[in-house]
């Protein structure tokens, strides 16, 4: 254990000898930077990131009925053209037989045997008021969640025990 090593560690010289370390009891260097020049590093650099983070905005224009990004500001040359109350009844109108037509098409139609239910949106055992009820509505109505285990047999704690 009598070999000398020297290696730098943290800008301080460091001597193995044997199981001591010693160290040197020069100062480390320090780096003496001016305080006006943190300041002019710190407005170059807010300078050159404004125009970055202005660049990266986006405006939604519309140009003759067609959706565009574009990072210019919209032209406002085009003349907009407000929509009269015809269209707009026209629309509404188109809309509500849209959503008429799709609730027509997915909601199946009763069962001409069992006119005494219909489907009323209801889903849930505890809506209920009787087994047969809770049958009509497993097998004929969309979206229930009356058959847990999955067997066939409806609200089996509530209405339909085997």
């Amino acid at each position: 254990m009598g070999v000398k090593t020297a290696i730098a560690s943290a800008g301080r010289l460091v001597r193995w000898t044997g199981y001591r370390v010693e160290r040197s009891r020069q100062p480390r260097p320090r780096l003496a930077v001016p305080s006006w020049l943190c300041l002019v590093v710190a407005a170059v650099t807010i300078v050159t990131a404004a125009p970055a983070a202005d660049a990266a905005s986006m405006n939604k224009c519309i140009i003759n009925g067609t959706v565009t990004y574009q990072q210019a500001p919209c032209p406002s040359t085009q003349p907009r053209k407000d929509p009269t109350i015809e269209e707009l009844n026209a629309a509404e109108k188109a809309r509500r037989a849209a959503a008429a037509k799709s609730r027509t098409e997915t909601a199946p139609l009763p069962a001409a045997t069992s006119s005494r239910f219909s489907c009323d949106g209801r889903t849930y055992c505890s809506q209920m008021h009787s087994c047969e009820e809770a049958k009509f509505f497993l097998e004929h109505c969309p979206g229930v969640k009356m058959d847990g285990n999955h067997d066939g047999v409806p609200c089996e704690a509530q209405w339909c025990s085997r």
